[in-house]
């Protein structure tokens, strides 16, 4: 059963959130913490209540707390004001919700959000395997930090709501991106390890060049792998972008995969769009040639 995290939920909105789900859904509540780690659920549930931007720092909290994971924040507000619904959805909720609307309405959009993203077939995880062990290799070797791979997914949102992000575009027998985002937090102490300078020396410029060397030698290493098979890909330069919320140019029509990793507490995620040209080595065909 799904588990429902309702956060700052009134006993009123409790009781119409049990009625619309709660026959497909585990509902619980709690008052909001700065600290919320809201991983464990499938989605969750923040009554906007007080000024717009304590809620939508709330959403942006929450969303941390989320870890890159494909988890809903569904915030509940009466109103349609187009400039109230923008500024939370800039700071991370998926959808806004008012419960004014008719109930089979309001279970529909919510049973629609729980709709789990796609996994990798195993023929795609043979392009996305050397992605995450070259991630790992990197982190150890060059930041001497061990990333631990949680998951992937199949993402389908161009939006990201790490705080920076480095991102390589990729051509030849096969064409894409592929990015890396953190959190401006683990991205300074990673790329003071990189340095062997204490995190405080950090500056923004560091971290922006940083990330951007983060994801050449990720790809980098990876291309090596995939030399004289039809995965084989050729590097532009990295460019980085900053900003919550931020979207990231993928070729149209591809697949986004969202590689997460931990560092101790704190995640980061790698996305990863591949394509060859060949349209027979789509995910189906024959990938002979990939080391694992």
């Amino acid at each position: 059963m799904n588990k429902v995290l309702l956060v700052d939920c009134s006993a009123e909105t409790t009781k119409t959130l049990t009625g619309i789900l709660g026959d497909t859904c585990a509902l619980s509540g709690r008052s909001f913490g700065d600290e919320m780690a809201s991983k464990a659920s499938r989605m969750v549930i923040l009554e906007a209540s007080g000024s717009v931007e304590d809620a939508a720092e709330k959403v942006s909290k929450l969303r941390v707390g989320c870890a890159f994971r494909a988890i809903p924040v569904i915030v509940i507000h009466p109103g349609e004001d187009v400039a109230t619904i923008d500024r939370f959805l800039s700071a991370g909720a998926s959808d806004v919700l008012s419960l004014d609307a008719p109930p089979g309405a309001c279970r529909q959009i919510l049973q629609g959000h729980l709709i789990p993203h796609r996994t990798p077939l195993a023929q795609e995880m043979a392009y996305l395997t050397p992605f995450i062990e070259n991630t790992v290799t990197v982190f150890s070797k060059m930041a001497f930090v061990e990333a631990v791979f949680q998951e992937v997914y199949f993402a389908d949102d161009l939006r990201i709501f790490g705080d920076i992000s480095g991102i390589i575009g990729l051509s030849g027998n096969s064409e894409g991106t592929v990015a890396i985002t953190l959190y401006w937090d683990l991205a300074r102490k990673i790329i003071a390890n990189m340095m062997k300078v204490p995190p405080e020396k950090i500056n923004a410029e560091y971290i922006h060049d940083g990330a951007g060397e983060l994801i050449n030698m990720i790809s980098g290493s990876t291309k090596k792998r995939f030399k004289g098979t039809q995965y084989h890909f050729d590097l532009s330069l990295p460019t980085v972008v900053v900003g919550s919320g931020h979207q990231l140019g993928h070729p149209e029509g591809s697949s986004i995969a969202v590689l997460i990793f931990e560092v101790g507490q704190e995640a980061f995620v790698l996305q990863v769009c591949l394509k060859p040209r060949n349209k027979a080595s789509e995910p189906g065909a024959s990938l002979q040639g990939i080391e694992l």
